[in-house]
């Protein structure tokens, strides 16, 4: 009897102190998190949103963001925000392989944009996307801002003179949004020293003209300005669509302008996993060889296609990985 007594009073005492660290390690948070809070500067800015321009500011770093596109998740799960996350929406393709692991941890709220409802129901204390779920097409942002729930939509997302830079001052503001600037610094640094890498092994090579194709309804709808040319440029890969005077990010263009151009390269969106589009690389490949007013383009002739998401070529984390791998395939050199 007193053996089974001292076993159960043992029992108590082990529960006690597993009770007692619970309780520790949730104090220990808390602390950290109030004190996270107590050295917060507050961060103000203005978006502009449908031509509507809105004050925004946050007083302590968000705890239950909701970003509303794929690009914006990627970005939060770049600086190790997925426990600051409350939901994740509108995942246009293939989560970027090194954030598959967070992004599985954060609650999909919806395969597009959520109802007001269930993103409310998230108790969101900051949102995050592109400027579209903001509008009537997903919820406007007056009634998020109604509930003191601050917006955040990247620059880089809304200028069509929008580059690199951008990107990585918009992850320095979400740094800074979130308590953890140090962390998008250290991110910018390591990105601008792989970039550096990948230009020091293509400086003394020729440019080459490039057109980028992302579909066709009868003409090709494809890129002018903003960052995608920018981006490539960094690359020394010079979009012939530029500077034809179309004051446009992405529009149609003809056959005959595309002829022109003669490009050496055609770079191909292919939205092959994409919920937009199920056309895929291949498709678009022969589609471009069947076009008879492309056999004496240099692209075509020389079988010059190359692949790539469009969350690649458009403002996000993924960039320099992308361009890594664009400059091998336009400049045929092996970048480690």
């Amino acid at each position: 009897m007193f053996k089974t007594k001292k076993k159960i009073l043992a029992s108590l005492g082990a529960a006690v102190l597993l009770l007692g660290a619970g309780c520790g390690q949730q104090q220990a948070a808390e602390t950290k998190t109030e004190s996270a809070a107590s050295s917060y500067t507050p961060i103000s800015w203005t978006e502009n949103i449908g031509g509507t321009e809105l004050q925004m500011k946050t007083t302590a770093p968000p705890t239950h963001a909701v970003s509303m596109s794929q690009a914006t998740t990627e970005m939060l799960l770049t600086l190790d925000l997925g426990d600051h996350m409350a939901g994740t929406a509108f995942k246009e393709e293939e989560i970027y392989p090194p954030l598959q692991a967070a992004y599985e941890k954060v609650p999909v709220l919806a395969e597009k944009w959520p109802s007001y409802e269930v993103f409310m129901a998230a108790k969101p204390d900051f949102a995050t996307g592109w400027e579209v779920p903001f509008t009537k097409r997903g919820i406007e942002a007056d009634k998020i801002t109604a509930q003191n729930i601050p917006i955040f939509v990247p620059d880089s997302m809304q200028s069509t003179k929008a580059d690199l830079d951008m990107v990585f001052a918009d992850m320095i503001k979400l740094g800074e949004i979130f308590g953890v600037k140090d962390r998008a610094e250290a991110w910018v640094a390591d990105q601008k020293k792989q970039l550096a890498a990948v230009q020091d092994k293509i400086a003394k090579l020729p440019h080459k003209r490039v057109f980028v194709f992302d579909s066709e309804d009868g003409e090709p709808f494809t890129v002018f300005e903003g960052y995608t040319p920018n981006l490539l440029r960094l690359i020394g890969a010079d979009n012939v669509m530029s500077g034809q005077g179309v004051d446009k990010t992405w529009s149609k263009t003809s056959w005959e302008s595309v002829v022109a151009a003669d490009p050496e390269y055609i770079i191909i969106a292919d939205y092959g996993t994409s919920i937009r589009n199920e056309d895929d690389f291949n498709q678009k490949v022969e589609k471009l060889k069947a076009n008879p007013r492309l056999q004496g383009t240099t692209a075509v002739k020389e079988n010059h296609f190359v692949r790539v998401k469009l969350s690649e070529i458009t403002p996000g984390v993924r960039s320099v990985d992308a361009l890594k791998r664009l400059a091998e395939q336009i400049h045929g050199v092996k970048i480690d």
